[in-house]
């Protein structure tokens, strides 16, 4: 046995991807295809990282390693990156037969070792049949990496394509920001890959830890993805489908000019104060007036800044959120998210300097208010 800090590591990455896995598969809570594929992913990586593992740790040799256990895994990660991906990008889209046919390179990997493993089991032995396994070997991981990359970059150019249609992405489809920044990460990881493969091939060195351990990392960073921020997304779509169905039109007092009438209107109508990308020289640009014209007629009239005019209507907006019933059980961010504040952060020090509580503060007090009135 050789059990290490690093293979450790190795080992509760395996375990923690089996349970995101687990959860995101089988809970009826994630039941969006593009988290399946996402769940699927995990437990791939995991089961990926379980094989060399096992003969790292020498629970099993190297030759049981092969003729036993190795299944070609790391030639599905690409394929269910790219149908998490595609769900992803464009949910309303099935994955089609022509992607389907990114798996045969794994078909025909998952043959090739089943036909090794046969002829192993029979008693078999060829020295260049052992020599030619072992370029396949090296031939299918350094083809997992190519295609990897491809499918990766492919998938960062749909993004690019969508983005150009969504504007500003971060605000209406953030999930693409961060699987965006997953892309990136991976791109990165593949060339670090491709490093420590050909140092393998010429016998300089194990780094394989380095990847190994890079994996235990994306699949705890996919599983924060598939379970915490997954369950905030859904939280937020409810959210906004409540405030589309009960918004009412604003009756506003007569302001002291036609610029501030403007302002008001340009602010409030569609709720753009929800944009977070909202700022003075964006509303100034659009009313075409300077912004220190505009900045000063909202100082004197409104007698308040631009951005505690916006934050106050935000906070109001927070406000209708974390008094609903309906909402009781929601994320602080996904409430402060689509209230329209950038990040949990924000929503908390805004709402504490406006109202004198914290978020949680002020729905904790709302709750026992109501509580007090059944009783009585």
């Amino acid at each position: 046995m050789n059990f290490n800090i690093f293979n450790s590591i190795i080992l509760a990455g395996i375990l923690q991807g089996f349970v995101f896995g687990a959860v995101i598969l089988f809970s009826p809570k994630y039941k969006a295809p593009a988290t399946r594929w996402l769940g699927l992913l995990i437990a791939i990586f995991s089961l990926n990282n379980l094989q060399y593992y096992l003969g790292n740790a020498r629970i099993i040799t190297s030759d049981q390693l092969y003729t036993l256990v190795f299944i070609p895994f790391q030639l599905l990660s690409g394929p269910l990156i790219l149908f998490y991906g595609l769900r992803l990008i464009y949910p309303d889209r099935r994955i089609t037969r022509k992607n389907y046919m990114m798996l045969i390179p794994f078909l025909v990997g998952f043959t090739y070792s089943s036909i090794y493993k046969t002829y192993r089991g029979m008693g078999l032995y060829d020295e260049a049949y052992f020599r030619f396994s072992t370029y396949v070997l090296a031939g299918i991981e350094l083809f997992s990496i190519l295609f990897d990359i491809s499918i990766v970059l492919y998938l960062i150019g749909q993004i690019r394509k969508v983005s150009k249609h969504e504007a500003p992405m971060q605000t209406v489809r953030p999930e693409l920001g961060w699987f965006r920044s997953i892309l990136w990460s991976f791109f990165g990881l593949s060339f670090v890959w491709l490093a420590v493969t050909l140092l393998a091939l010429n016998a300089i060195g194990n780094w394989w830890y380095i990847i190994w351990i890079a994996i235990s990392v994306m699949i705890y960073w996919l599983g924060h993805i598939g379970v915490y921020k997954f369950g905030v997304q859904e939280e937020r779509k409810k959210i906004r489908t409540f405030r589309i169905e009960h918004t009412r039109e604003t009756v506003y007092e007569k302001p002291q000019s036609e610029t501030i009438a403007s302002f008001i209107r340009f602010v409030n109508t569609g709720k753009r104060y929800l944009d977070p990308n909202l700022t003075l020289d964006l509303v100034a640009d659009e009313l075409k007036i300077s912004k220190t014209h505009l900045s000063r007629l909202i100082n004197s009239e409104l007698e308040t800044g631009f951005p505690d005019y916006v934050n106050n209507l935000r906070i109001e907006e927070a406000k209708s959120y974390l008094t609903n019933p309906d909402f009781e059980n929601y994320t602080l961010i996904a409430i402060g998210l689509e209230a329209g504040f950038s990040s949990k952060t924000t929503f908390n020090q805004t709402f504490k300097k406006v109202t004198g509580q914290t978020p949680s503060e002020y729905k904790s007090q709302f709750g026992n208010t109501i509580l007090k009135k059944n009783i009585a």
